[in-house]
């Protein structure tokens, strides 16, 4: 799941949709139909965002003609709420069939069962797993709602275990834990690194739980705030394409790169009219901006924690004390980065893929040096669920975690 597929690959939907209705065919072959036509798509979503993929899109990569989609989705949007639909019913399936089946067992044991049932699911749905965490935002407030209330429900029901079998751990660390694990399951949607199923099974089964049996620090200062802090003020002395950067990230952020206009992005600045294009020449470029700048706080952020350290498990807390420091303080930015790369231009998405792909093998070079026996293979693994949990967990829009309780679990992530 996840693979491009090559052109001369038949895929069951060129069998069975070639534009003219098939003689006898079973009631269920349709069903079938719109269920791989919604995973196709959701797929696509994933990779390039919602408003990138046209319908052609998806009738192409499912060896169709356009117009048999109709048979099946009046819409796009149609096409987005039954894959998330699917994949709710999916996981809601695969949780309620691990407790069933162990139904006697202690908590331990169908806290594991739940987590190798969810490490399946998201080994088979890779690439589209993946809609939990933005594509989501395009559903309709219904739908978004119903969705969100069975992500909230995985999250009570793992948490609801862990109290059971750790009962004096406080209500919300078990909450904290739970989100922490179940994003590090997640987090293999979130990279294409070739791991073997039974690697990336024996990988994260061992990182959830590894997450779910760590212990958290007090939280300090008592409730949290809430995630968002307003928008800074930009006085007079702030250049306008400054403004333009900064009034970009929220709108970005809340409805997407395509949902926005640039002349909305020049109001939110300041800015009235065809002025904001004396500045960028397109939405595009301005989005290029945003990942450049990110990339640079990031990097300098980075390096200037491990560049004293002496030996590699003292870069590495470094290393991991920048960057939750990065996403907490700044989420809007850090949401924007990890959300819209599939939306810049093609020569700065190459670059700006380098510039990450040279950071994880900062964090995996030392991860393996800390670790000694680990191969590279698990060592990524870890480092990619150790950032997705830094970043699901940051960006929240209500935070369940402070900065250092987010360190502690990611720590527990690159560890287990």
């Amino acid at each position: 799941m996840g693979q491009r597929r090559s052109e001369s690959e038949v895929t069951p939907l060129q069998q069975q949709d070639t534009g003219s209705a098939p003689a006898a065919a079973p009631s269920r072959r349709r069903g079938d139909r719109k269920a791989q036509l919604a995973r196709i798509a959701v797929d696509l979503f994933c990779q390039r965002g919602y408003h990138a993929v046209g319908l052609g899109d998806i009738a192409t990569e499912a060896g169709i003609t356009g117009p048999a989609i109709y048979r099946h989705f009046k819409n796009k949007q149609a096409i987005l709420t039954y894959a998330a639909d699917d994949l709710a019913a999916a996981t809601r399936s695969a949780v309620e069939t691990a407790l069933a089946q162990g139904a006697t067992a202690d908590p331990w044991s169908r806290i594991d069962a739940i987590v190798r049932s969810l490490t399946t699911l998201v080994i088979d749905r890779r690439e589209g797993a993946q809609l939990y965490q933005w594509e989501r935002r395009h559903l309709d407030p219904e739908d978004h709602a119903r969705f969100t209330a069975t992500m909230e429900w995985l999250v009570d029901t793992v948490a609801g275990l862990v109290g059971e079998g750790r009962p004096r751990l406080p209500e919300a660390d078990r909450t904290t834990l739970a989100t922490a694990a179940l994003s590090a399951i997640a987090s293999l949607s979130t990279h294409r690194t070739t791991v073997p199923a039974r690697v990336a099974e024996r990988g994260l089964r061992s990182i959830a739980l590894g997450v779910l049996a760590t212990g958290l620090p007090p939280r300090l200062g008592g409730e949290l705030a809430e995630e968002r802090p307003e928008q800074p003020a930009l006085n007079r002395f702030v250049s306008r394409r400054e403004r333009l950067v900064v009034a970009a990230l929220r709108p970005i952020r809340e409805r997407g790169f395509h949902a926005v206009t640039m002349e909305e992005l020049g109001a939110a600045a300041g800015i009235g009219g065809s002025s904001v294009y004396r500045h960028f020449a397109s939405k595009a470029e301005l989005l290029a901006a945003v990942y450049y700048r990110a990339a640079d706080r990031l990097t300098v952020a980075t390096s200037t924690a491990v560049e004293s350290a002496t030996e590699p498990g003292e870069a590495l807390r470094a290393l991991v004390d920048a960057y939750v420091g990065y996403n907490y303080s700044d989420s809007d930015l850090a949401a924007v980065y990890r959300s819209e790369h599939g939306n810049l231009p093609d020569e700065d998405r190459r670059q700006l893929r380098k510039v990450q792909r040279e950071h994880v093998e900062q964090w995996v070079r030392l991860v393996m040096a800390v670790r000694g026996d680990t191969r590279a293979t698990y060592a990524r693994l870890a480092v990619h669920a150790a950032l997705n949990i830094a970043g699901d967990l940051c960006i929240r829009r209500q935070r369940i975690a402070d900065a250092d309780q987010i360190k502690h679990v990611v720590f527990a992530a690159l560890a287990s």
